[in-house]
């Protein structure tokens, strides 16, 4: 008999008001992707029959624009008009999921969450994640009889000063029976501290009834973290960095100061290439093998390095494409520009690639010599083996040719230039 098709909720309908932004939570920024889409990522390996997102009504509007934006369309949008508890939040969504299945219900603030601890929770059948925690003051307790068996999940708002004393919390992932679980919510009341309709009541009922499992989460707690305010995101931040950094670390590269460098999701680095201290590199960035970037780079979305290309100290690159070999050693901006092979960028180059109303690019061939403090007007070209003298401003249009040496400003070919 085939395993009953799985769904995913994730509940997403508070207003963000403690963060203080005036923006929504989910779309902050955590490593160069929205919050809410790391928990999208780690959901994609699963396979699942439907996915909806449960929001409120005051950020629906960013959160849809953003979905359809980012290429997120498959994931239906229910609202919660008032918040009155994650019971309700559910409830809202049942009306467009099917009678029977089985439903993976995830908090829309916990980043952390990775994807094979999703599998392990949906391999058990009906099951809820919880960890244990070092400061759970906040958190729903879980409680257990003597035997290790669940008897419930207390609110801290509705906890006993025993059950404050406990460090197992609930994470608020769930994997349950969808037939089950309507019928437990209808069995659910707002009988507690708050007035709300408790998810956690609903789903207690639902792994008692169904001999449900309990996977907890002891040493790697830090993936149920949830981002309520701004010093709990601070902190998630840190973990990701450290995640990212690990994984790039494991596949050989060399990061001198993992605290002072800030890589975002989504680069790709060459086995071998060092990453100098205070560096930030964004989603988007390939760097070959054997590079060397830093320190004090920032490499914006859209950097390529190709192998041995090197980036030094205060240079600052975006749509930048640097062949094998090329240099741009200290104190340069390279923005939306092609390198050739072993060019030479001098200090202080600036290619000034913006007009006022359009973005243009400018060419360095290979082997070319750009001169210290040269700028480079969009769009233009220096041709291979070219060279710029120091201070030259090569105004758009007035392409260096082959082998040529220009000086000056306005640049003008030097007398023994071919």
């Amino acid at each position: 008999m085939a395993a009953p098709s799985l769904h995913v909720l994730i509940l997403a309908g508070g207003e963000s008001t403690r963060l203080r932004t005036g923006g929504p939570k989910a779309l902050l920024d955590l490593c160069g992707r929205p919050l809410i889409e790391h928990i999208f990522v780690a959901t994609e390996a699963l396979e699942v029959a439907s996915r909806v997102l449960v929001l409120g009504p005051k950020h629906k509007e960013p959160i849809e624009a953003w979905l359809q934006k980012s290429g997120h369309e498959d994931w239906q949008v229910v609202v919660q008009e008032k918040a009155l508890g994650t019971g309700d939040a559910v409830a809202c969504a049942l009306d467009i999921l099917p009678a029977e299945g089985r439903l993976l219900i995830l908090c829309g603030d916990t980043p952390l969450l990775q994807a094979d601890t999703l599998q392990l929770l949906v391999e058990q059948g009906n099951a809820m994640l919880t960890a244990v925690v070092p400061e759970p003051y906040g958190l729903g307790r879980i409680l257990r009889n003597e035997e290790g068996a669940l008897l419930g999940i207390v609110e801290e708002a509705d906890a006993s000063d025993e059950e404050k004393g406990l460090d197992e919390i609930n994470s608020g992932v769930f994997v349950l029976d969808l037939a089950a679980l309507r019928v437990a919510l209808q069995n659910t009341n707002t009988d507690n501290a708050q007035g709300e309709l408790y998810l956690t009541d609903a789903a207690v009922q639902v792994l008692q009834q169904k001999n449900g499992a309990t996977v907890c989460l002891e040493e790697d707690w830090e993936q149920v973290w949830g981002v309520n305010d701004l010093h709990e995101f601070a902190r998630a931040n840190l973990w990701m960095r450290e995640r990212i950094l690990s994984e790039h670390m494991d596949q050989g590269v060399i990061v001198d100061d993992p605290a002072s460098t800030f890589l975002e999701c989504g680069v790709d680095i060459g086995p071998g290439t060092r990453i100098h201290p205070f560096c930030v590199i964004r989603r988007g960035v390939s760097i070959g093998a054997g590079c060397s970037v830093g320190p004090f780079a920032h490499l914006r979305t859209g950097t390529c390095l190709d192998d041995g290309a090197e980036i030094g100290d205060f240079v600052e690159t975006k749509n930048a494409h640097l062949g094998a070999g090329a240099k741009a050693k200290h104190l340069t901006y390279l923005g939306d520009v092609r390198i050739g092979t072993k060019a030479n960028i001098g200090c202080g180059t600036i290619t000034a690639n913006y007009d006022g109303k359009a973005k243009h690019q400018t060419r360095i061939g290979a082997r070319a010599f750009v001169g210290s403090g040269t700028i480079l007007v969009a769009p233009v070209s220096i041709g291979e083996g070219a060279t710029t003298g120091a201070g030259s401003v090569v105004t758009s249009n007035h392409d260096v040719a082959d082998g040529a040496t220009v000086v000056g400003v306005p640049a003008k070919p030097f007398p023994s230039s071919r």
